[in-house]
């Protein structure tokens, strides 16, 4: 086959790294969506104008995939004048969600046509709601958020009433929005699990906590990777030290958030352990449609495992969903190295992983760059 495509990108990172991904979409894979059939990956040349013109050879994901043919792929980099952005710069396509300070809007660059998540903030708004502190770390944590496990910020910039976030879009749609179509096999739920577990190591070696796990918080890319988003909840915290503030998410706040004993990094392998169980059954395991009755679950309640779960996944959930923060799985200085090395991961290649070469289980349907069929149709509607 003979492929001839264009394509004109923003570079915003010098270290940038080219990805492409090739899909066989006529091909019959027995239900299980476009046949892959190939990959390769290239570093940003360090002359800027010059022309890149090469053969590559095409690469698999894993080592049992049968791969071949290669890739002529012309590349070139050009350093433009830096400007001040502003919104004319961006076309408005649909909205992908909307919350108390704004909404995530689809957009597309009107200089390259990529396109991007805008996520537009009202600042009356932020300012009424005493939101000040949260905003500005979301903006402070995206910027040092170089991990392709957490969601890129590309531009940032403002208007007297709005503060605009643009971001990587990703038309994989929310883990919520698929979770909706049932709970996930043991093996997809370990893949995600996998990924989070090195997004949040990322975010602690920079003593970050991200205070608001959840499956509205985690995005898919066009591939099936995970990406967490929405930092607005991050805090700066010591290794040694604690924050007391009461924030999050009902279902994945740990014991020591509601007790208000202060709290620091284990609150997130809490959120994980609620997060794995649920998407292997449908539901958290304290869940209740009254808060308070949920609070004392989370404090009190037995955590009752429903048949199919695995002896290796209920010990990482009984792990992680440990109520005393200090004996908590990955509590200690190891932190994420604890929960990696844990039995129930131990077919897990972290370095590959790490660098995104294992197969997701589980591709998006995606029919374009610009589909929005994954995320919540009450917005994508309007």
């Amino acid at each position: 086959p003979v492929w001839d495509h264009d394509a004109t990108f923003d570079v915003v990172r010098s270290e940038a790294e080219v990805t492409v991904t090739i899909w066989d979409r006529s091909a019959s894979t027995r239900g299980e969506g476009d046949a892959f059939v190939g990959m390769m990956k290239i570093k940003s040349p360090h002359v800027p104008g010059k022309q890149h013109n090469n053969w590559f050879r095409l690469l698999p994901r894993q080592y049992h995939e049968s791969v071949r043919g290669d890739i002529r792929i012309k590349l070139m980099y050009r350093t433009t004048t830096h400007k001040a952005l502003k919104p004319e710069d961006f076309e408005l396509l649909k909205v992908l969600g909307q919350g108390n300070f704004g909404k995530v809007m689809q957009v597309r660059k009107t200089d390259t046509g990529r396109l991007y998540a805008m996520k537009v903030l009202r600042k009356k708004n932020i300012v009424e709601q005493q939101q000040i502190a949260h905003t500005l770390s979301e903006r402070n944590v995206l910027i040092q958020a170089n991990c392709p496990f957490l969601v890129g910020l590309k531009f940032s910039f403002q208007t007297v009433e709005k503060l605009y976030l643009v971001l990587d879009y990703m038309n994989g749609g929310e883990l919520f929005f698929h979770l909706q179509q049932g709970p996930f096999s043991e093996g997809r739920a370990k893949f995600y699990t996998a990924e989070l577990v090195l997004a949040l190591q990322h975010l602690h070696k920079y003593n970050i906590v991200y205070r608001d796990l959840k499956p509205e918080n985690i995005l898919l890319d066009s591939n099936g990777h995970v990406a967490l988003t929405d930092f607005g909840l991050c805090k700066e915290v010591g290794w040694n030290e604690q924050t007391n503030t009461f924030c999050g998410t009902a279902e994945y706040l740990a014991p020591e958030v509601l007790t208000g004993q202060g709290y620091g990094k284990p609150v997130d392998w809490w959120s994980l352990g609620i997060l794995f169980y649920e998407m292997t059954t449908g539901l958290p395991p304290f869940f209740s449609e009254n808060v308070h009755v949920m609070h004392k679950k989370i404090l009190h309640g037995e955590l009752v495992f429903p048949p199919g779960f695995t002896p290796a996944a209920e010990m990482l959930v009984r792990q992680l969903l440990t109520r005393d923060p200090d004996r908590r799985l990955a509590s200690g200085p190891r932190d994420a190295e604890d929960v990696k090395s844990h039995p129930f991961f131990m077919d897990v290649d972290w370095d590959r992983l790490a660098r995104r070469q294992l197969r997701p289980p589980f591709k998006p349907d995606v029919r374009s760059e610009a589909d929005t069929s994954n995320f919540d149709p009450q917005f994508t509607s309007t």
